[in-house]
């Protein structure tokens, strides 16, 4: 595995630190996990598929992203 350093704001670091603690998790794999995700998202938008949110009461909220 190799290290890397990375210059984040103040308030990126504070939501680092808040997704860590929510988690149960150290940063780096906070970090390890949204490159995953963005990935996974980059990937299906790239193919033009809709990011859809299913919410608590059963209704959706589509994500567009744009390529």
């Amino acid at each position: 595995m190799a290290a890397v350093t990375v210059q984040l704001s103040d308030d990126d670091l504070q939501k680092l630190a808040e997704l860590a603690k929510q988690r149960g998790v150290d940063a780096n794999t906070v970090l390890q996990q949204a490159i995953s995700t963005e990935k996974l998202i980059a990937d299906n938008v790239q193919d033009g598929d809709d990011l859809l949110i299913k919410k608590k009461d059963n209704s959706y909220s589509r994500i567009v992203f744009s390529k």
